[in-house]
């Protein structure tokens, strides 16, 4: 939580950081409706996540907190680089206030269980959670906007500024570079048994 917190305190308008702050702290569903569903805590979040890839579509499970604050430093410092090269002059506000909360309704989505990790039956994704609880909180359009497009141009609100595609573009990477990992330590887990299974389903 921490690490988050600190994250936002690089926010250097003051109503931002603090709408930042109080909605890491207490992220909830507003709507009556939507409180039956039960809330994973931020540092047990994980979500199921898979890519198309040699092994046929490996699920594996990824840790929301950490992918969250590897994001939002990945935003910073490819912002400065930016700014640097390019003399493009990104409103860092908001895209560190959007970095840190495009997916923090995932733990309103996905729920820890015995048998694993499980959908909690919400019926919106956690997007749009974020963006009702974000208009609900008043948040600034252009952060509302950047959470909304950070699925990309193939989601149903395509990035409209660069401060939206840059978060749209990290977010992906970064979601491909983990699943690789994560991968990867299966792999290594599951031994040479999976391998040679997965050796035949390949030539076959």
């Amino acid at each position: 939580i921490r690490d988050r917190i600190e994250l936002a305190k690089k926010i250097r308008d003051e109503n931002l950081r603090k709408k930042v702050i109080e909605f890491l702290t207490n992220p909830k569903l507003s709507h009556p409706e939507f409180k039956k569903y039960p809330r994973e805590k931020i540092e047990e979040a994980v979500t199921p996540f898979t890519v198309s890839s040699p092994s046929g579509g490996m699920t594996v499970e990824r840790d929301v907190l950490n992918h969250t604050i590897a994001v939002t430093e990945m935003c910073i410092s490819a912002s400065e680089i930016l700014e640097k090269n390019f003399g493009l002059r990104l409103n860092r506000d908001f895209l560190i206030a959007a970095a840190l909360l495009h997916d923090i309704m995932k733990v309103f989505e996905w729920k820890k269980t015995k048998e694993g990790v499980e959908h909690t039956g919400v019926m919106l994704d956690h997007t749009m959670l974020a963006v009702a609880e974000l208009y609900k909180r008043n948040f600034p359009e252009e952060v509302i906007h950047i959470v909304a497009s950070h699925i990309g141009e193939s989601g149903p609100t395509p990035p409209r500024t660069f401060e939206a595609l840059l978060l749209s573009y990290i977010d992906s990477m970064l979601s491909l570079i983990e699943f690789r990992i994560l991968q990867q330590k299966s792999y290594l887990i599951l031994g040479d048994e999976f391998s040679k299974e997965m050796g035949e389903k390949t030539e076959k």
